[in-house]
């Protein structure tokens, strides 16, 4: 009996967390159900028990338990309505139906699959014959169109109201969470661009933002510094991506909480002087002022703003909400005269996230992100404990806490990585290890960088030279981790019983070994001692970041004195790229020109924008971000893919082609890009001579001026 009601004591104590595991395991049995619960029985049954609760008033330990089984049933209940099994209207109920026309908006980001763009669209009307009348409909299917431009001008993007015509198919086997239904290759009209909706604006600023930082850094570090900070996988980080998720640190290139987290502390630190230096609050101000307050609520409210913001950025994914609230209730929780307390802050995200989509508890991103973040509270202070002795080394304290967070998170979360990514990575904590500590520069100079590049890109290009080297660490570290033996096993089709036994057995070894989450030192200790560590601690924090600026400002001076020292080609040199798409045959499709003086020419561009941009970059200086001439001999989209994102990515003295009299959609897509970006442009013809520099002439032999009507204009013009 005493232990019973000890039981409900501490219950009592974390009522929310109680709450949120009934609320939650209603959703997860009521999806374990092979036929769904009718809706109303569901909240019926739940207001009976609420009245039972509200009027015969039990006692506490029955109180507590109705209340959690009204949640469960609560959870169930959602969960329940918004199956397409229980709407009549449901978009699955015309599941083969031919010639279809569906009208909704795209609510997400494009995910590239090869030469396709994959969008998720929320449906809200279909019409079943070409002349028949609209009706509604609900559901959210993926749509699989061709293209490899995160905003194109011909197509749908984030945010617009558009109409699918096809056949609607069953979702793939790997299919995002709440999505039933799918169609591939539709018909695509848009009817109205999403700009103005605050989302689909916040999203084109993120496509900005990856345009600016594009131009700065050559590939893939543009690629990857545009996943760590904006968290936007680019068609040119393709070519990693694998070795990211072999070594368990696919966590850094996708939108997640910790990043939210990271950003969140970097602006608290960066505001503390509202309220923190001491000679303002000895001379100027007073704790207990309004003016204080005012100052305190002023820091928070920045910090809050930018939650929200990179939440928003991030795409408002399940991890990066998660994040967010957290974060804003440990910002607001103290404020309000409330302790704050994380089991408490990670139930309340976490009912509010299923509440507003029930399929966030299958979302990889949300389950990484809470499981991390359990693991990092519960776990971390056990491994601090089993690496207690290391930190007896030089700067062991660092490594122990650094090592000890990344193994308690890589432990909570491995079973979900191994059935998202399909490898168990033996080399995640090493990978992690080496690069995670990294993620807030990175983080903090995309922010800068960015701002810095709509301002002045000159300026941000310098800038650019302190974070290339990082980049390229982390790229060479993470490929290196994944090239190590025995690195990672495969696991394909992992079985989701294993990962319930995982943790399973995780729990129970957690219990048993309790004990050694005592902390190894004394908590308490004479204030002398305590005043001395804590200014030996600022006064190192001091020393670190004398060391960091004085790395920055080496970078900077050893990049520059690179540029100005690069020696100038001897001669002229021609160089045919080996241009193709991932498992076809290299062709040379794009010709490199590069003269005595300092003149660089690129001829076509050939299909694979990837490509060229490796072959561009491996072959032209890190800090080389322009071309004198952009020559494109044929308007077809074989040699128009890859210029499309050079044009972009470089700053480009003049573009020339022969024009084209009836030009097809990619070549009219090449030509508004050229106009946008005020990109100098000629259309040249026979007998028209090219100056390269002073020493270089290319003469023009085809086409004539009049050019060629139908037909092939593509090759003959």
């Amino acid at each position: 009996m005493v232990q019973r009601q000890t039981f409900f004591t501490s219950l009592q104590g974390l009522l929310l967390v109680a709450i949120a595991s009934a609320w939650i395991g209603g959703i997860f049995l009521c999806s374990l159900l092979p036929v769904s619960l009718p809706t109303p029985l569901l909240l019926i049954a739940a207001m009976g028990i609420l009245l039972t609760l509200l009027l015969l008033r039990p006692t506490t330990q029955s109180r507590i338990v109705l209340l959690l089984l009204v949640c469960m049933l609560l959870g169930a209940w959602r969960y329940a309505i918004v199956l397409p099994s229980n709407d009549p209207q449901a978009l699955t109920n015309f599941i083969g139906q031919k010639n279809i026309t569906i009208r909704g908006v795209v609510v997400d980001e494009p995910k590239f699959q090869g030469k396709t763009r994959l969008l998720l669209v929320d449906a809200s009307a279909v019409q079943i014959s070409k002349n028949g009348s609209w009706q509604d409909a609900h559901g959210r299917l993926e749509v699989l169109t061709p293209g490899i431009a995160i905003e194109s001008l011909y197509s749908a993007n984030y945010g617009d109201t558009i109409t699918l015509g096809g056949t609607l198919q069953i979702a793939a086997a790997k299919h995002a969470a709440g999505v039933f239904t799918s169609i591939a290759f539709p018909r695509v009209s848009v009817i109205n661009k999403g700009n103005t909706m605050p989302l689909a604006y916040l999203y084109h600023l993120r496509v900005q933002c990856a345009t600016l930082l594009a131009q700065l850094l050559p590939q893939p570090q543009a690629a990857l510094l545009i996943a760590l900070f904006l968290s936007l996988r680019t068609p040119a980080l393709s070519p990693v991506i694998q070795d990211f998720n072999t070594t368990g640190t696919a966590h850094l290139v996708a939108p997640s909480g910790f990043k939210v987290t990271v950003i969140a502390g970097l602006v608290v630190a960066c505001t503390r002087w509202l309220y923190e230096i001491r000679t303002l609050r000895i001379f100027l101000y007073k704790p207990t002022s309004k003016r204080w307050n005012w100052r305190r609520w002023l820091a928070i409210s920045l910090a809050i703003i930018t939650i929200a913001l990179y939440t928003a950025l991030s795409g408002f994914v399940p991890a990066a909400l998660r994040a967010g609230l957290m974060g804003c209730i440990l910002l607001i929780g103290p404020r309000m005269g409330r302790n704050y307390n994380v089991f408490t802050a990670l139930a309340l995200a976490a009912i509010l996230i299923t509440l507003l989509d029930p399929f966030a508890l299958w979302d990889v991103g949300f389950l990484l992100s809470f499981l991390g973040t359990l693991g990092i509270i519960l776990l971390t202070p056990l491994f601090q404990r089993l690496l207690h002795p290391l930190s007896q080394l030089p700067l062991g304290h660092q490594f122990v806490e650094i090592t000890a967070v990344t193994l308690a998170a890589q432990t909570a979360t491995l079973p979900i990585i191994a059935i998202a990514f399909e490898n168990i990575s033996f080399v995640a904590p090493l990978a992690n290890l080496l690069t995670v500590p990294l993620l807030g520069i990175f983080l903090l100079s995309g922010l800068v960088l960015s701002i810095i590049a709509f301002c002045w890109l000159p300026l941000a290009l310098v800038c650019s030279w302190v974070i290339h080297p990082l980049l390229s660490y982390t790229l060479f570290i993470v490929h290196w981790c994944s090239q190590l033996p025995a690195a990672y096993i495969a696991a394909p089709d992992l079985n989701t019983v294993l990962a319930w036994a995982y943790y399973g057995v995780l729990l129970l070894l957690f219990i048993g070994m309790r004990k050694l989450l005592v902390p190894a030192t004394p908590t308490t200790q004479p204030t002398q001692t305590a005043t001395h560590a804590t200014l030996q601690s600022r006064q190192s924090a001091r020393y670190w970041r004398i060391i960091q600026g004085s790395i920055a400002l080496l970078f900077i001076a050893v990049t520059g004195i690179n540029v100005v020292a690069v020696a100038a080609p001897t001669q002229l040199t021609v160089t045919f790229l080996a241009v193709a798409p991932a498992g076809q045959p290299a062709q040379g499709e794009a010709i490199l020109i590069r003269t005595p003086d300092h003149k660089t020419a690129l001829i076509d561009g050939g299909l694979d924008a990837v490509s060229l941009a490796q072959q561009l970059d491996s072959r032209l200086p890190s800090w080389q971000r322009t071309l004198d001439f952009v020559l494109l001999t044929t308007a077809r989209p074989d040699d128009i893919g890859g210029l499309q994102d050079v044009v972009t990515r470089y700053q480009i003295g003049e573009v020339l082609d022969a024009g084209m009299l009836h030009p097809n959609a990619t070549y009219a897509s090449w030509r508004h890009v050229i106009a946008q970006r005020a990109i100098p442009y000629q259309a040249v013809f026979q007998g028209a001579s090219i100056a390269l520099g002073a020493q270089v002439v290319l003469q023009v032999l085809w086409p004539p001026s009049s050019l060629h009507k139908g037909g092939d204009e593509e090759r003959n013009n």
